[in-house]
C-alpha cells in the first residue's frame, strides 16, 4: 500500500511595521508682531503666530487618538504680556489654532489631542517632522508708549500616546515624554497721531482790505508720551515769504497763517514749527487717547493790490516730527 504523506503549509499574515512618531522637545521659533502703530495697537488686534512653540514629531501620529492619548502645553507665567520700555503692558491672548476657538489658559495644561487640533494642524499625516506652531492675538485697549515690547513664556510640553498599532487595534508601544522650552515674544509700538484741520475760509469781499481775520484751531492725538513739533509747509503758491492762493486764470491772493493770536508766522522749519509743549490745550507729551488743541489766525495782507474777482484757494500740509 502506498501512503502518500502530505505537508500542511501554515502561513502566518504579519501586520504591517507599524511607523513610529516619536517627538520630542525642540527650540521655538520667536512670535514677532513686527512694526504697528500706536494707533492700531489700541483699537485694533493685531495676529502673530510662531510656526513652533517647543514641540515636534517625526512620521505620521496615530489618525486615531484615543482619550488616553495627549499633548498637553503648559504655557507661563500665569499672568503677563509684553512689556515696553516705560513699564506699559500690551496684554494679549494665546490660542492653539488660527482662531478663536481654541484658547490657551496660561499656567492651564491645554490637551493639542482633543477637539480635533492635531488633525487642523496636519500633524495626523505624512511622512516629514512638523512643528506645533501656536497663535497670538493683541486685546485692544492699549494706550502705550512707542518702544519694543516683549515677553519671554517657557512652554511646558508633555506627551503620552499610543505610537503604534497592531492587528486588532492593539498599542504596541507608547511615546511618552516631556520638554520645555523659552518662547519669545515681541511688538514695537511706533509713533503715530490723529489729526483734526478744518478748512479755512476768508468768505468773500470786494477789497482785499475787506477780509477779516480767520480764529480757528487744530486738534493732534499723538502716541502716549511722545514729544513732537508741529509745522505747516508754505502751501503751493508761495513767494517773498508770503502764502498765496490762486484762481484758475492764475491771479494770486497773498495770505498767511500765524501761530495761536499773534503775528508770529506758522511754519515748517526750525522755530517756525510748534511743539507739543506750545500746546493751548493740553500741553506737553502726548497722551494716545487725549488732543492736544493748537490756535492760529489767518489773514489777507492788505498791501497788496486787490486781484480780479474769481475764487481763489491753496492746500497746506501739516506735518508731525518726532
Amino acid at each position: 500500500m502506498n501512503v502518500r504523506r502530505y505537508g500542511l503549509l501554515f502561513g502566518l499574515l504579519l501586520a504591517p511595521c507599524p511607523a513610529w512618531a516619536l517627538c520630542s522637545s525642540v527650540a521655538t521659533t520667536p512670535a514677532a508682531f513686527g512694526t504697528v502703530n500706536s494707533t492700531l495697537v489700541r483699537t485694533t488686534v493685531q495676529a502673530a503666530s510662531s510656526s513652533n512653540s517647543g514641540l515636534q514629531c517625526t512620521g505620521s501620529l496615530l489618525s486615531l487618538l484615543s482619550s488616553n492619548d495627549h499633548f498637553y502645553a503648559t504655557i507661563t507665567p500665569a499672568s503677563g504680556g509684553l512689556v515696553g520700555p516705560t513699564g506699559d503692558v500690551i496684554n494679549y491672548t494665546l490660542y492653539a489654532d488660527n482662531s478663536v476657538n481654541y484658547p490657551i489658559t496660561r499656567g492651564v495644561a491645554f490637551d493639542f489631542a482633543r477637539n480635533g487640533i492635531l488633525d487642523l494642524l496636519g500633524l495626523l499625516n505624512g511622512p516629514t517632522p512638523k512643528a506645533v506652531p501656536i497663535y497670538l492675538r493683541t486685546q485692544i485697549g492699549s494706550n502705550v508708549a512707542a518702544g519694543l515690547y516683549q515677553e519671554t513664556l517657557t512652554v511646558a510640553w508633555s506627551w503620552n500616546y499610543c505610537s503604534g498599532i497592531g492587528i486588532g487595534n492593539i498599542c504596541l508601544g507608547r511615546d511618552i515624554g516631556s520638554g520645555s522650552k523659552t518662547l519669545n515674544v515681541s511688538l514695537t509700538v511706533s509713533n503715530d497721531c490723529q489729526i483734526t484741520t478744518p478748512n479755512i475760509s476768508f468768505a468773500s469781499a470786494p477789497v482785499v482790505a475787506g477780509f477779516g481775520t480767520v480764529n480757528q484751531s487744530l486738534s493732534v492725538s499723538c502716541t502716549k508720551g511722545s514729544n513732537y513739533t508741529v509745522g505747516l509747509d508754505d502751501g503751493q503758491n508761495v513767494s517773498g515769504g508770503r502764502r498765496r492762493m490762486k484762481s484758475t486764470a492764475n491771479n494770486y491772493l497773498a495770505y498767511d497763517i500765524f501761530k495761536s493770536a499773534g503775528v508770529v508766522r506758522w511754519g515748517s522749519v526750525g522755530a517756525a514749527r510748534r511743539s507739543s509743549s506750545d500746546a493751548e490745550v493740553n500741553p506737553g507729551a502726548g497722551t494716545g487717547t487725549g488732543s492736544q488743541v493748537f490756535n492760529y489766525n489767518a489773514k489777507v495782507y492788505t498791501d497788496q493790490a486787490t486781484p480780479p474777482a474769481a475764487t481763489y484757494t491753496d492746500s497746506v500740509i501739516l506735518d508731525v516730527q518726532f
